[in-house]
């Protein structure tokens, strides 16, 4: 979950994140990409397991006039969930308003003038808990970016890539993009998949911006509406693993849909056996849950059984850019 500012260039970790997603280590892709990101912004984020409006207090003096990156390397690690969804719904409101003016018990808090960014990681089995709350309506889904990634590693490697990054021109500096063609309501079709308009029309131009700037280059071309296009496509699958039963209410996040889709991104056709590994179930578990899911996949039984998406799965899954080569 990305929860960008773009006047400042540590906004582009979004970007980072999702180009180095599949690079695989033995101890976390979480952990792994945060550490890279924190690299690549050589010196200029903060690094916390939650950030709550009571741990903001403490901070608030360096917060003022801020311009780096801040990362939740696992919101898991925190663990409770008023904790966990406070600091999804402070960094969120934080980034995007750039000031609080908040009375508390504890004394006045008062920040102004942050021009930071901030993404945090989440692992899905928290999601549930996350998308019910009423705060996700009020004040994240307009204001973050869900990506989703749905990629297992299967070849662990037990260190992280060597990466060097040109930040290019500063963002200011950028002209803005021509808000029509093809290209661009290709981006506000897989936007609305989780902003308003309204927030499609603050949200995309400020990241054909940067990547503009990160080319250093003042004008935005074809080619950055298409790299968006590219990095924007898992945002899509929002839309087919969170159901809802109202308007504004009653939302569920299909867990056991998502570790499906991942199984089938990871492995193609994986065996009973290799998904019983993965999440430390029996096969007998797995077969079950698999029935649950006809319309994602179905058993192929050969030796050893397999399990294969339906057509219906795999055009999901292109569409939300599982299968596309960068």
């Amino acid at each position: 979950m990305a929860i960008c500012n773009y006047n400042c260039r540590q906004a582009y970790a979004f970007g980072i994140q999702s180009r180095i997603i599949k690079w695989f280590t033995s101890t976390s892709i979480k952990s792994a990409t945060t550490d890279i990101v924190e690299m690549l912004t050589r010196g200029n984020s903060k690094k916390y397991t939650s950030l709550t409006l009571a741990g903001l207090m403490r901070i608030k003096e360096e917060m003022s006039d801020y311009t780096g990156h801040m990362i939740i390397d696992d919101l898991g690690a925190e663990k409770s969930v008023w904790s966990r969804t406070s600091t999804v719904t402070v960094l969120a409101s934080v980034v995007h308003t750039h000031y609080v003016n908040k009375i508390t018990q504890a004394g006045i808090l008062q920040i102004t003038n942050f021009q930071g960014s901030a993404s945090i990681n989440i692992q899905p089995v928290l999601m549930q808990s996350l998308v019910k709350e009423e705060d996700w309506i009020a004040v994240v889904r307009d204001k973050v970016i869900r990506n989703y990634h749905l990629v297992r590693p299967t070849i662990p490697k037990d260190y992280i890539p060597k990466m060097t990054l040109e930040w290019g021109t500063k963002y200011d500096r950028v002209n803005p993009p021509k808000k029509k063609g093809k290209l661009w309501y290709q981006l506000i079709a897989i936007g609305l998949t989780q902003w308003s308009y309204a927030r499609c029309l603050e949200h995309i131009p400020a990241m054909l911006k940067g990547c503009a700037a990160l080319d250093n280059r003042e004008n935005i071309i074809d080619e950055d509406y298409r790299l968006l296009i590219k990095l924007m496509k898992p945002m899509q699958l929002e839309r087919y693993i969170i159901t809802s039963y109202g308007f504004e209410e009653g939302r569920n996040f299909q867990n056991n849909t998502y570790c499906i889709l991942v199984e089938l991104v990871s492995h193609g056709e994986p065996t009973l056996n290799t998904i019983a590994e993965d999440y430390k179930i029996s096969p007998s578990t797995v077969e079950r849950l698999i029935a649950t899911a006809p319309e994602w996949c179905y058993k192929k039984t050969n030796s050893p059984t397999r399990i294969c998406p339906t057509p219906e799965a795999t055009k999901i899954l292109n569409l939300c850019g599982a299968n596309q080569k960068w």
